[in-house]
């Protein structure tokens, strides 16, 4: 397994984190630190391709949000 650190930069990207972890697809792992701002941490059976994969797929979907909120 592979552990990965991420930074969440839109509530719609965390959701899409928490489903997976719903799939049995990754695992988040609450930060140690207590900052309101920390990196969440996830720890399962996801590649560093695919951890690259989901980040265009959140980018996209955070745009797609973007266009229809205007």
């Amino acid at each position: 397994m592979e552990t990965i650190e991420i930074e969440i930069k839109n509530k719609n990207a965390l959701s899409i984190l928490k489903g997976l972890e719903r799939a049995k697809i990754i695992k988040l792992i609450k930060p140690k630190s207590k900052e309101k701002n920390s990196p969440v941490h996830h720890k399962g059976a996801i590649t560093r391709e695919r951890a690259v994969e989901l980040i265009k797929e959140i980018e996209q979907s955070r745009e797609e949000w973007d266009e229809r909120t205007i």
